[in-house]
């Protein structure tokens, strides 16, 4: 039996052919974007201190995930009519880090000159990121601001 050489130029097609959908299935296989952690919900207490007018600011803080969402509400325990709602949504993941972009949903806010309206307007302004980590078996969230948060946040 004597085998038939192919030209050159049918294997290249042949191999682009086969390189072209080894990535398409890549692609539907793997999402763009895996979801966050589901049903992870957590409270944090943050306060703001302004050492020269000797101010300080107390908020409770709730954050639940939804899919690629991470709602939070921040309430006052100093002043039960301050109600803060918003949501993180997430943009996509670079060099390790996750970015998310802010959208604020309800504000109750009766006051102005409030040092969280400092926050929240950089929030609006900057893509926030969070970035994973694990530290002696246990996971953490380093934040852009430097805050750390253990991971997950209820167990």
């Amino acid at each position: 039996m004597k085998w038939l050489f192919a030209p050159v130029n049918k294997w290249l097609l042949g191999g682009a052919l086969l390189l072209v959908m080894l990535i398409a299935m890549s692609l539907l296989l793997w999402p763009a974007k895996p979801p966050l952690p589901q049903k992870i919900q957590g409270n944090v207490q943050m306060g703001f201190y302004d050492l020269m007018s000797q101010r300080k600011e107390i908020y409770d803080s709730s954050m639940k995930t939804v899919g690629n969402t991470i709602l939070t509400t921040i309430t006052s325990p100093d002043d039960s009519r301050f109600v803060l709602k918003g949501k993180f949504t997430r943009l996509g993941l670079d060099d390790g880090k996750i970015f998310f972009s802010y959208t604020p949903v309800y504000s109750s806010t009766l006051r102005s000159g409030l040092m969280i309206d400092g926050l929240v307007d950089l929030l609006l302004h900057v893509d926030v990121w969070m970035e994973p980590l694990q530290l002696k078996d246990q996971p953490i969230v380093v934040g852009q601001s430097g805050m750390i948060f253990l991971y997950p946040l209820h167990r």
